[in-house]
Formats: structure tokens, C-alpha cells, sequence
């Protein structure tokens, strides 16, 4: 007797996939170079708190400076309003520094799924923050609405484990340009649509 739905096929399962796949956000990257410094920061506090789940990769560090919304299909008057957005921001070079970890609220538990919660370095207000207002008042003179608090952070992994804040040595990386990201969610891919 046959048995066929036991069978293997090597198909593999379809990555989740939420009702606003697009998300369009402004943000500062990490030059490859800081890569490793802050990766070794990440798997020392995640293994010092205990932070076992999902891990951000180097190369997916950043600081979120705007979130310009999550669509079910990142429609190109939005693209071409974000990125008239971004040719109006102007600023010099500078350094971002942290001096903290903690985690954030985020997801909480719900239908059988633990608490997702970011774990994050905060940053220190300054240029960033200012870079956040600027771009803000730019999204708006195109259209865009904009978010008014700003807490300066960069995720390094997502947890249920809720971490105090705790004061580490400070770590941090020159901004020399901001990106206009478009991030496919649910596949951790990230198509950049601009620099300045």
C-alpha cells in the first residue's frame, strides 16, 4: 500500500509572510569594517543575558532614523516621495556612540507565541537625533508622515527574555551617509533604494 503523505520531497516550507510585507524606513548602516566589533559586543551581552533566540546579522546592523510605513506593496509614488525626501537632508559626518543595552517591550505573548522582544544598544541623542528630525520635516514638505519620538537604538536580537538596562562600554561608529531602505519583512531582505 502506498503511503504518499509520507514522502519527502524537499520542499521546503514557505517563510512567514505578514499582511504588510513592504516596509519603506530611513537608516544608518554600519560600514563593514565595524562589523566585527559589534558583533563581538553582540554575542558577549547576549551570552551574558542569556539571549538565546534570534540574532540579528552584522551585516543587518543599523539605526532606524524614520519608519515611512509597511504597505502590501511599496507603491512607487511612495518610493519617489521618501526619496525626494531624502535628496532634502543634508548634514556633515559624525560619530554615533551607545552606552547602553536593554530591551524593549516589543511583541507580546499571544495564540501560543512567546514575547518577541528587541534587545538594543541605545545610543546617545545629538547629530542623530537631529538627523531624525530633519529627515522627519522632509518627509512631511513630500507627503509623508513622520514619528516625532526617536529613540536613538540599534537591535542585536529578538528574545522573550526581558534584559534591564545595563551601562557598557561605550561603543560606536562614524555616520557618513543615511540609506532609504526597502525591507521584504518576513524574508530579512533589505533592497536599498537610496543614499545620501
Amino acid at each position: 500500500m502506498c503511503r504518499q503523505q509520507e514522502f519527502d520531497f524537499g520542499t521546503p516550507a514557505s517563510p512567514w509572510r505578514p499582511k504588510l510585507p513592504d516596509r519603506a524606513f530611513f537608516a544608518l548602516f554600519l560600514e563593514p569594517k565595524d562589523h566585527s566589533r559589534f558583533g563581538a559586543l553582540q554575542s558577549r551581552l547576549c551570552r551574558l543575558n542569556g539571549i538565546t533566540a534570534s540574532l540579528l546579522e552584522e551585516s543587518r546592523f543599523h539605526v532606524s532614523l524614520q519608519h515611512i510605513g509597511d504597505y502590501k506593496r511599496l507603491r512607487s509614488k511612495i518610493e519617489f516621495a521618501a526619496g525626494r525626501s531624502g535628496q532634502l537632508v543634508e548634514m556633515p559626518a559624525f560619530e554615533v556612540t551607545f552606552h547602553c543595552a536593554v530591551s524593549f517591550s516589543g511583541r507580546p505573548a499571544a495564540r501560543g507565541k512567546p514575547a518577541s522582544r528587541p534587545f538594543v544598544l541605545v545610543a546617545d541623542s545629538g547629530p542623530v537625533c537631529e538627523l531624525s528630525r530633519l529627515i522627519g520635516a522632509a518627509m512631511r514638505v513630500n507627503g509623508l508622515r513622520s514619528a516625532d519620538d526617536f529613540v536613538p537604538h540599534m537591535t542585536l536580537a529578538y528574545d522573550e527574555k526581558f534584559v534591564a538596562r545595563q551601562a557598557i562600554d561605550p561603543i560606536g561608529f562614524v555616520a557618513r551617509e543615511f540609506v532609504l531602505i526597502h525591507s521584504l519583512r518576513g524574508l530579512t531582505i533589505y533592497r536599498d533604494l537610496g543614499r545620501w
